[in-house]
């Protein structure tokens, strides 16, 4: 996790796992990519991860990344 990333002002840590996007599962990258590319820079999400084996929701405000 990037430093000063939208996930990581969101307080989302190294080794969460990220199991949903705006409602959307995330099995894998590719069902991450496909739903992040819904989206535009400015967007807020619901994103929700398991942290050590508990799930943790928070709202991300979307950037671009530089």
């Amino acid at each position: 996790m990037r430093e000063g990333s939208p996930a990581a002002q969101a307080g989302f840590k190294a080794g969460d796992v990220l199991v949903e996007f705006d409602g959307k599962p995330i099995d894998n990258l590719y069902d991450f990519t496909y739903a992040l590319r819904q989206h535009k820079p400015g967007d807020k999400v619901r994103v929700k991860v398991l942290r050590d084996g508990a799930p943790v929701e928070a709202d991300v405000a979307l950037t671009k990344r530089n």
